[in-house]
């Protein structure tokens, strides 16, 4: 059986300036499941209030964190599955094997999008196709609209695969340990007074009271974390962040940035051990918002990660070779092998 594998993520503007930020936000924007409104007057509010300041806003932080060689997202998605190839190469699974797996990346917007990995997968005769979106704890969005745009893709190509969606993969234990070690790592010390907050993206609570189970998720996780670490569950601090509008209290709190600046207004001196695990691979809401907003939120205006002690920041798990392998187990046990 020919085997193709998408990991999936939500994607990336082109490039930083304001048409490309905008290009990708008018797809992003406009998907059903990130509409916020009936769609005419969503559509109304996107294209006459929010993209004309958005894009410039947007395209300010995008600058910031770009790379020589492209968005930080793209290129680091691509090296993690280049490791998870190799990982199956090993495994005499290569491309042209006679048992071959693919692995290459794909996004629910901009590209390279989820109809043309899977173009390129029908065209090669691959008859299993696993996807993979690469966000530990599933919710509607993004994870859904990721299934949603693999399955409209599979009907605009008239691809009919054997099909394997990966919902989620909050309580992989290598998973847990990973985020337990890289806490450890950064040199966390809950015995003198560290507090150690893992933030997450928020979700809209009418997705919440519609039955999405991404907070329970994200609880269970924590759990796990905490008794990887030895701490009890209350010594982690659950909050979220990036929500999108003008009214958070619609969205999953408590917010990140709040906390933050209760915990500098109480006088808290000691450290603060910040990591979003929900974040599989750095992006826009860990490259820009952790050093830019979250640590100055805490340690002050004048405060980078790179200038305080005190907020402690700790990375994703990114393009290791720990966490190809975390990917690779996965799809291995989806597959039941």
């Amino acid at each position: 059986m020919k085997t193709g594998i998408i990991l999936a993520n939500t994607g990336s503007p082109e490039g930083p300036e304001p048409d490309q930020v905008e290009a990708y936000l008018r797809q992003f924007l406009m998907d059903p499941r990130i509409c916020q409104l009936p769609r005419p007057l969503w559509k109304y509010v996107v294209f006459h209030h929010i993209l004309p300041k958005r894009k410039y806003t947007s395209s300010e932080r995008y600058k910031r964190i770009w790379r020589a060689e492209g968005s930080p997202l793209i290129n680091d998605q691509e090296k993690r599955a280049d490791k998870v190839q190799l990982l199956f190469d090993a495994q005499g699974r290569s491309r042209d094997s006679a048992d071959p797996v693919d692995v290459r990346i794909g996004m629910s917007y901009g590209t390279p999008s989820l109809e043309e990995v899977l173009s390129t997968f029908k065209d090669n005769g691959y008859d299993r196709v696993v996807l993979l979106p690469t966000y530990p704890q599933s919710a509607f969005s993004p994870t859904q609209a990721v299934i949603d745009a693999y399955r409209r893709a599979l009907d605009s190509l008239e691809y009919r695969p054997k099909s394997v969606v990966i919902d989620n993969y909050h309580d992989n234990a290598h998973y847990i340990s990973a985020v337990a070690d890289a806490i450890r790592d950064a040199g966390y010390r809950p015995e003198e007074g560290d507090r150690l907050m893992l933030s997450m993206h928020s979700i809209p609570l009418k997705d919440k009271r519609a039955g999405d189970t991404y907070v329970e998720q994200t609880t269970e996780s924590f759990a796990l974390i905490a008794c990887e670490l030895g701490i009890d569950r209350d010594d982690i601090t659950m909050s979220f962040q990036s929500v999108f509008g003008h009214d958070p209290s619609k969205w999953q709190g408590p917010l990140s940035l709040d906390v933050l600046a209760q915990w500098r207004e109480e006088g808290f001196d000691g450290r603060v051990v910040f990591m979003c695990p929900g974040f599989a691979i750095d992006c826009l809401e860990t490259l820009y918002d952790i050093p830019y907003e979250m640590c100055p939120a805490f340690a002050g205006s004048e405060n980078t990660p790179d200038k305080t002690d005190r907020f402690v920041w700790v990375k994703t798990l990114g393009p290791t070779d720990r966490h190809a392998t975390i990917m690779k187990e996965v799809v291995d046990a989806a597959l039941g092998e």
